[in-house]
């Protein structure tokens, strides 16, 4: 199957790739960094007032709950390694803390598997 033209700034994140495990690297660490330094700030309503009086913080709630749970679907479907569905169960209760750690390690995978490491470990610098 041909894969659709992309534009060329795109194309290192069609397949796993180095670009690609750098993207997912810094979106879990700026989640990590929002989750540790994101405190509740003088004012805030807090999660439970917040999505009682907000109909859209009710409707982003429920999109994260669906991107979760399409991204489980996607880990277990098209993943090749055993973390696949532990990983894709995870990302339903903890989202991408779960889902984001799980790509990166099928990619990585892949990628010494392109490099003909088939040990497990990463050989290429």
């Amino acid at each position: 199957m041909t894969l659709p033209p992309v534009p060329p700034a795109l194309e290192p994140y069609r397949r796993p790739s180095r670009e690609r495990m750098r993207l997912y690297g810094a979106l879990l660490l700026m989640l990590v960094l929002t989750a540790t330094f994101g405190r509740k700030r003088p004012g805030d309503l807090g999660t439970r007032e917040t999505l009682r009086r907000s109909p859209f913080a009710r409707i982003m709630f429920m999109d994260i709950g669906a991107l979760s749970t399409l991204g489980a679907l996607y880990l277990v479907l098209h993943g090749r390694t055993r973390v696949r569905v532990p990983a894709a169960l995870a990302s339903l209760a903890v989202g991408s803390f779960a889902l984001l750690p799980a790509l990166a390690y099928e990619d990585w995978v892949a990628l010494n598997r392109e490099h003909g490491d088939t040990s497990g470990r990463h050989t290429g610098g």
